[in-house]
Order: structure tokens, then C-alpha cells, then sequence
């Protein structure tokens, strides 16, 4: 039976269709990330074809592990350039900063399939980047991405994520802090450490849990398998995360993005890393946390004309798929 479920974290509600997950589809085959199109800017001996570095890690050998520039095609750039918009409508610069960090060397890496201690260097390299943006003036909030496969929204196989900062906190970022907010006024308990709470109780939908966090699928999925790691004890700020936890976290992607690999055979999907704004780092109602996404599906007119999802895979059945495909990944020595 289809159900209508509430998301605590955002109030908005999905439906479960289970059945919709039936209906005849074609099924795209798994891409091939073996070819490429000559040359890749960023393959080594291509650095000329980025902007310049503004950041990189060095192996033992010399040669870079991970390079982050600035994205040549950014949605926003530092110039704070006056601007006024149309007779009636607001409008102002695209200040901010848009980059990029290339993973690694290997065209064909993965974060699903490296070692961890490749992830945990992707890993710092977010934190220190995020660390960076939150000292330039003028930047409200940060969003660290992931795009993964054509239909996540990537113009390019080789891995990398993207780091943008923006002068103002967005209105969907905006309600998912004055929800949490709102949760913590009332209860006096942290909205993330309260669902966390429930899904431990209830089991079901956990798929990872490590001494520091826990990664399992929400009750209201507005996707098949969308996953999020959250940490145990909330944190506001992604920026203020120690070692030990960075090292948790890269472990349990590591595995989680492995599994949904190996169930979903390389799906696309998208990577979120949500945080407090700026001026609000140090809150006790929010938490940063990881948020996957994967693309199996597009949204339709009903989404679109009333704003909620329909998901064809309930999150319990999801979570024991998931959670067997991370246990093989761990027990395999990931």
C-alpha cells in the first residue's frame, strides 16, 4: 500500500509508491569510464588547461594527489560588481567563489573504489577549502558538491567535486535551518540528534554506524537509496570537524558509495555536504551532514506541480539492501 510520509528535518512530505517501481523502463547500461576524449584538463601534464592552482597535496614522489582551482566556467566569481536589476525585480553581482577539486590523478578513480586514505585526503582537502572560503569577506554560506555520472549533472569523468560559497544563504538552506530551529525552540533538543535517536531506536534504516556516526536511509527518502551521514553529537559547521571524525567519515563513504555501486551498478548520483551559514557556526539546533542522492529517475509533472517527491522504493527495503553491500565491502577489508 502506498503511504504519504512527513520529512521531520524539512516538513515536506514524499509519497511511497512501491509499486510505481514496476512500471516498464529502459534500463541505461552502466557507463564506460575506461574512454575518454583527448586530452582531459585534468589528467597530469593537462594542468596548463585549468586556471591557477590555488591549492594541492603532494605525494612522497613529488607529484600532485589532489589540485583544487578555480572552476573556468563559475556560476560565481569574487568580483563585487555593481548591478541593479529590471524596473520591479531585484537583482545584484554573482559574488562568490565557485571551485574545483580534482580528486586525483587516475582518470578513472573513484571514490567508491580507491582506498580510504584517498578519500580521507579528498576529505581534508573539503575541510581546507571550506576553511579558506569562511575567511574571505562577503561569503554567508558554503556547499560542498560531488556530481557524479552524466545524469547527476557532470560535464567531466574525471573525479573531482566542487566547492561554492555565496554571499547570501539560500531559501531552501534558509528552511531547513528555521525548521531545525524552530524544532530546537520547542523541544530543546537538536532536530538531527532527535531523528537520529528515532532511527537507532527503529533499526530498519540503518545502514552504517561507526563510534562517531551513523549513516542510514530517512524516513522520508525522496529518492530510491538517497543515504545521509550524520554524526552522533550534532555540529553545526562541517569546517569544525576533527581528524578522527574526517577519518570516520571517510571510512563509512568509502563503504557506503562502494555498496551503492555495487547494488545499483555505478549509478549516478549527487553529493551534498550541508552546513551551518557562517554567522551562525556555533548553533545548538543544527548539524552538518552528508547527503547522497542518486539519480535513478526524473521528476515528473506531479512533482513539479505540487513540490513533493515520489519515491518507488520504501527506505526500509532500501536500507537492508544497502546495509548487506556495505557489510561485503567491510568484510572484504575496505
Amino acid at each position: 500500500m502506498n503511504e504519504l510520509r512527513q520529512d521531520p528535518i524539512t516538513g515536506d512530505w514524499v509519497i511511497m509508491a512501491p509499486d510505481r517501481g514496476a512500471r516498464p523502463h529502459a534500463v541505461p547500461a552502466a557507463p564506460d569510464r575506461t574512454r575518454r576524449a583527448e586530452p582531459c584538463p585534468f589528467c597530469p601534464g593537462n594542468e596548463f588547461q585549468t586556471p591557477p592552482e590555488l591549492w594541492r597535496l603532494t605525494g612522497a614522489d613529488g607529484a600532485w594527489r589532489i589540485r583544487v582551482v578555480p572552476n573556468k566556467f563559475a556560476a560565481l566569481t569574487p568580483i563585487d560588481a555593481p548591478t541593479r536589476g529590471a524596473e520591479g525585480f531585484v537583482a545584484m553581482a554573482a559574488y562568490g567563489h565557485h571551485e574545483v577539486i580534482i580528486e586525483s590523478p587516475c582518470h578513472n578513480a573513484d571514490l567508491a573504489t580507491v582506498a580510504v586514505a584517498q578519500v580521507t585526503a579528498v576529505l581534508a582537502a573539503y575541510r581546507q577549502r571550506y576553511r579558506a572560503l569562511a575567511a574571505s569577506s562577503g561569503t554567508a554560506l558554503i556547499v560542498i558538491f560531488r556530481n557524479h555520472g552524466s545524469a547527476s549533472g557532470t560535464s567531466l569523468d574525471h573525479p573531482h567535486s566542487q566547492i561554492v560559497s555565496t554571499p547570501f544563504v539560500p531559501p531552501q538552506a534558509q528552511q531547513r535551518l528555521e525548521h531545525a530551529r524552530r524544532h530546537f525552540d520547542r523541544t530543546h533538543v537538536n532536530l538531527y540528534a532527535d531523528v537520529l535517536g528515532n532511527e537507532l531506536r527503529d533499526g530498519r534504516r540503518i545502514v552504517s554506524t561507526r563510534s562517531d556516526l551513523v549513516a542510514f536511509q530517512p524516513y522520508a527518502s525522496i529518492v530510491p537509496f538517497e543515504t545521509w551521514i550524520v554524526p552522533r553529537h550534532p555540529q553545526a559547521s562541517f569546517g569544525h570537524i576533527d581528524d578522527s571524525v574526517l577519518d570516520q567519515l571517510a571510512g563509512m563513504t568509502r563503504v557506503v558509495l562502494g555498496g551503492l555501486r555495487e547494488v545499483l551498478h555505478d549509478p549516478p548520483y549527487n553529493l551534498v555536504v550541508h552546513s551551518s551559514p557562517l554567522s551562525d557556526e556555533n548553533n545548538d539546533y543544527f548539524s552538518w551532514h552528508l547527503q547522497i542522492v542518486p539519480r535513478l529517475g526524473i521528476a515528473a509533472g506531479f512533482e513539479l506541480g505540487t513540490g513533493m517527491a515520489i519515491n518507488s522504493v520504501v527506505p526500509e527495503r532500501a536500507a537492508a539492501a544497502l546495509r548487506a553491500a556495505v557489510g561485503r565491502q567491510i568484510a572484504a577489508g575496505v
